[in-house]
């Protein structure tokens, strides 16, 4: 998928896409070699009209797929224009559903993937809230499903971290909030496409995992910290400080929980021992400038997999909600919770049912920004509440 989001701002056409991204690609890795400050990139696809028509009037939705219904209702004909208004970027971030999997072609620098717009790849959200509102409200479902199902595949299957976790915020907050949202509004009994049953199976162990990308962030850190003089050979100071080999394995410590053999462990998030502060590590008595460079980018390697067991029981909530619009209706709603398939449950932790009756939800390990993350039941499943005296 690189290569198609590379340019998806741009009207380039098909034809010229190749020719377009090995011009940037080359441009990008002279300079990355090159290493002349500050580093100036002017993309070739700078040439092609810009397809981003925004309207600071009436936001996009985002990433915000529980509220984008509300948003669209409340002043459907300004954002019906809006999606018009973006219709051909739309169009060419839904044909991304033809992929399966991203594999960066950047250099190791991070100028290169500052350039790479994953932002835009929510659109579809406010396209599909727009479409329900007015009316086709099954085709609109259909398509939520459908891009669900992308982003899905798309980010288990990518080496590259921004991808990968923008892909799980998109997948669940985005149109899996969404989704919920509709489903909400549906009447009992309303059958579900069938891009809708392919979209909520019951997650694999490979999805709760960012062993992929993180395999592709540690191989892009050994690039960067190989380009450091230091790193390729000794001067008559750095040896004092600096053991490369020991700096390797401290990358690799810090980035390795991701990548752990049990990718559903039922006793929290795994800590590496990296996290500690380097002046409490005694092997850096004798690497100090190795453990600060690893320090740098370190903690921010330490939720990914709070993250990633979160993203997987998230899939499993959006699925028992699936799961229960097809129920018979018998037994309390904790009931039926109960006897749902085991590929739905957690080994760790249950769904819960909000205090007013009207939500299920999951608990978060990573807590930021929320510490459970609920989806609004429809009215069929929502019991009476007994009100507190």
């Amino acid at each position: 998928m690189f290569d198609a989001l590379w340019v998806l701002r741009r009207d380039v056409p098909d034809a010229e896409v190749a020719a377009v991204v090995d011009a940037d690609m080359q441009a990008l890795t002279t300079a990355w070699r090159e290493r002349s400050p500050p580093l100036s990139f002017k993309s070739a696809r700078a040439r092609y009209r810009d397809l981003l028509v925004d309207n600071a009037a009436t936001p996009h939705c985002g990433n915000a797929g529980s509220d984008c219904l509300e948003k669209v209702g409340a002043s459907l004909d300004a954002y019906a224009a809006l999606v018009q208004s973006n219709r051909h970027l739309i169009e060419r971030v839904q044909a991304l559903r033809s992929y399966d999997h991203y594999l960066s072609r950047l250099p190791p620098d991070s100028t290169g993937l500052l350039s790479v717009p994953v932002g835009l790849l929510s659109w579809p959200v406010t396209a599909h809230a727009v479409q329900f509102a007015k009316g086709d409200r099954i085709g609109a479902i259909d398509a939520t499903c459908r891009d669900l199902a992308t982003w899905r595949r798309i980010g288990h299957n990518s080496d590259e971290l921004i991808v990968r976790t923008y892909g799980m915020a998109l997948t669940t907050n985005g149109y899996g909030a969404l989704l919920a949202s509709m489903l909400a509004d549906m009447p009992a009994g309303t059958a579900l496409p069938g891009s809708c049953h392919a979209a909520l199976v019951a997650p694999v162990a490979a999805e709760w995992s960012s062993c992929p990308a993180m395999r592709g962030a540690f191989a892009t850190s050994m690039d960067v910290v190989q380009q450091i003089p230091e790193m390729r050979e000794h001067n008559a100071w750095s040896w004092l400080v600096l053991d490369r080999d020991a700096s390797r394995a401290l990358f690799a410590e810090q980035m390795s929980v991701p990548c752990a053999a049990q990718p559903l462990p039922d006793t929290g998030p795994q800590v590496s021992s990296a996290s500690r502060p380097i002046w409490r590590r005694f092997e850096c008595i004798a690497n100090f400038g190795g453990c600060v460079i690893a320090n740098v980018g370190g903690p921010t390697y330490q939720p990914l997999a709070a993250r990633g067991h979160d993203y997987g029981a998230r899939l499993q909530l959006l699925g028992t909600l699936a799961w229960l619009r097809e129920q018979p209706d018998d037994g309390s709603l904790a009931e039926r919770l109960a006897r749902r398939p085991e590929g739905l449950r957690s080994a760790d932790r249950d769904i819960t049912i909000g205090a007013d009756g009207r939500t299920i939800g999951i608990a978060q390990r990573y807590t930021s920004p929320v510490d459970t993350w609920s989806l609004p039941l429809p009215a069929y499943l929502v019991e009476a509440v007994a009100s507190a005296d």
